[in-house]
């Protein structure tokens, strides 16, 4: 198979396509894009900017990657969006570069689903394998880890993170840093309600795992013990296994408070 390029297309020639690349109808690739091999970029998608994209990934169709920030200090300087390998952009997806502000650069990571409607802003740094359901939007500089999954109509403010695996349920406004294995539901604010059990057992992880997070859990939610209390309880009354410490540094090393 080699590169096919709809007849209605406007591709830039300084754009860089890979091998076997599809453009569908209508789209629009613009001079700084690069394209790995294998990708499909579907009808009325535009790919602007200075972009990097690797190998297999899928635009479904009217996406917008690369395109310049919403932000009001941007002033047009050379900034860049980079896509790693094997993601699917769904309808409408908008995906911005980064600011100068910010770092500069945009970063997606491989093996994502993007949902329709999705917006990730400007200078987000997200993971590999995350989920984003439709219609969540990722304000700018947010950092979301690895394996994460992101509920529809979700919306994550500025600076903030979202944890490794962590789950943020539908319609959940995010305003601090949303813990590591935890389940971060509501808007008014969110609020956390524990290990995402299901989850983690679909994962794999054993019955002592899931049980340490459940009762490093209960302390971070005891109504008696402030935040540096409980982690000072939990190191010597909770099995310190691999997850526990993650969660524990991550709390430590939030920098806008987390999700309790």
């Amino acid at each position: 198979m080699s590169t096919e390029i709809h007849p209605s297309a406007i591709v830039d020639p300084g754009a860089t396509l890979g091998k076997d690349v599809v453009v569908g109808p209508y789209c629009v690739i613009d001079a700084e894009v690069s394209l790995g091999d294998g990708c499909r970029v579907g009808a009325f998608s535009r790919l602007t900017g200075k972009t990097s994209i690797g190998k297999g990934n899928i635009f479904e169709s009217h996406a917008s990657v690369g395109a310049p920030p919403q932000d009001l200090k941007y002033a047009g300087e050379p900034t860049r969006l980079e896509i790693a390998d094997n993601n699917v952009f769904r309808e409408f997806v908008t995906i911005h570069r980064g600011t100068p502000g910010g770092g500069g650069i945009t970063r997606i990571g491989s093996n994502s689903l993007f949902m329709a409607y999705v917006h990730v802003a400007h200078d987000c740094q997200v993971g590999d394998r995350v989920i984003f359901a439709n219609n969540a939007t990722l304000a700018g500089h947010v950092e979301v880890e690895d394996e994460a999954t992101v509920g529809a109509f979700c919306a994550v403010h500025q600076f903030c993170t979202v944890g490794f695996q962590a789950f943020i349920g539908g319609g959940s406004i995010v305003t601090k840093d949303a813990l590591p294995y935890m389940k971060t539901v509501g808007n008014r604010p969110a609020k956390c309600y524990g290990p995402n059990s299901i989850g983690l057992q679909r994962k794999g992880y054993s019955l002592k795992q899931r049980k340490a997070l459940k009762d490093l859990w209960r302390l971070l939610h005891h109504p008696k013990l402030n935040t540096a209390q409980a982690i000072e309880k939990a190191r010597l009354e909770v099995e310190m296994t691999a997850e526990v410490c993650r969660v524990i540094d991550f709390i430590e090393n939030s920098q806008r408070g987390v999700v309790l």
